[in-house]
C-alpha cells in the first residue's frame, strides 16, 4: 500500500491540552503548516477557546481539517445529553470540513449493553452527515483493547462504526499487538491511524500507561512498533485511512512547538509505506 497524506493532531504542541489561546492556536497550526503535514485532527474546545477568527486561521493554513475529537459520553447509553455532545461534534466537523469523529471510552464500562447501544446511536447520527464514528482504544479504560472495540462495534450492528488505531495503545493493549485480528476485520473498520511509539520499557504497569501516554511517547521508527506488519495487514484488508501523528513527548515539546513538529512529521515520513 502507500500512504502520502500525514495529518498531524497539533494539541501534541501543548504543554497543557486543556489550555489554549489565540496565540498558542495560531502557533500549532503554523507548526504544522510549516512542518510539511497535509492535514489534522482538532479538538473542537481549541477553536471556541482559540477566539473568533480561530477557524479561518485553519482555512488560511492550506491544512485539511480530517477528523474532530473526541465523543465521550456514549458510555451510559443515549441519552439528550451524548445527543447534543454528538450534534455539536457534527456541526463542528461540517464547519471545518472533516469526516471523522473520534470518540473514546476515558473509564470503566458499568452497564456495556447500554455502552453498546450509546455508540451506536452516536454512528447512526454521523452516518445522517455523511461522517464516521472512530473509536479509539485506550488500554486503561473500559475498552482497553482493539477487539474490546471492535466487539462493541460489531454487537451495535456495525452501524457506522470504526477503529482509531493509535500504535501506543496498539503496543500497550493488554496482550499487545493482535495482528490476526487487524488482518481479519473489513477494511473500512480501520478509518483512523495515529503514529507513535511507546518508551523504551518492553512492558509499563497498567496504571502507568496512562501517564505514558501523554508524556513520553517516543517517534515512530523507534523501534517497538512493527509499521511493516500493521501497512501489510491495513492492505491485505484494503483499508485506507487517515494516517496522523500523535507524539505526545514534553522533553521534545521543550524545543519549540516548530521544531518538534518538524522532528515528528520527518520521523512519521520514514515509517509510511510507498
Amino acid at each position: 500500500m502507500q500512504i502520502s497524506s500525514l495529518g498531524n493532531c497539533p494539541s501534541t504542541l501543548l504543554a497543557d491540552i486543556m489550555a489554549i489561546d489565540g496565540d498558542a492556536f495560531r502557533d500549532y497550526i503554523d507548526a504544522t503548516a510549516a512542518a510539511g503535514y497535509d492535514s489534522v485532527s482538532l479538538y473542537p474546545f481549541h477553536l471556541m477557546f482559540a477566539g473568533d477568527g480561530a477557524a479561518q486561521v485553519v482555512k488560511d493554513s492550506g491544512l485539511t481539517v480530517r477528523a474532530v475529537e473526541a465523543a465521550i459520553g456514549w458510555t451510559s447509553g443515549p441519552s439528550d445529553n451524548v445527543t447534543a455532545e454528538i450534534d455539536g461534534l457534527i456541526a463542528s466537523a461540517q464547519d471545518l470540513g472533516a469526516d471523522i469523529i473520534g470518540a473514546a471510552c476515558l473509564g470503566p464500562i458499568d452497564d456495556r449493553a447500554a455502552a453498546v447501544e450509546g455508540l451506536a446511536s452516536i454512528a447512526a447520527r454521523a452516518a445522517q452527515a455523511d461522517m464516521v464514528i472512530s473509536l479509539e482504544f485506550l488500554p486503561w479504560t473500559g475498552v482497553p483493547t482493539m477487539a474490546a472495540a471492535n466487539d462493541l462495534i460489531i454487537d451495535g450492528g456495525e452501524v457506522n462504526a470504526t477503529i482509531l488505531l493509535d500504535t501506543f495503545h496498539w503496543m500497550r493493549q493488554p496482550g499487545g499487538p493482535d495482528i490476526d485480528l487487524l488482518r481479519s476485520v473489513p477494511g473500512d473498520r480501520i478509518a483512523y491511524v495515529q503514529l507513535c511509539e511507546p518508551s523504551a520499557a518492553p512492558d509499563m504497569p497498567l496504571d502507568q500507561v496512562e501517564d505514558e501516554a501523554m508524556h513520553r511517547r517516543r517517534l515512530p521508527g523507534a523501534g517497538m512498533v512493527d509499521y511493516t506488519a500493521i501497512w501489510d495487514a491495513l492492505d491485505h484488508i484494503g483499508s485506507d485511512p487517515f494516517v496522523a501523528a500523535e507524539v505526545f513527548n514534553d522533553e521534545l515539546l521543550t524545543t519549540g512547538r516548530h521544531s518538534m513538529a518538524q522532528v515528528v512529521h520527518d520521523a512519521c515520513r520514514a515509517v509510511l509505506p510507498s
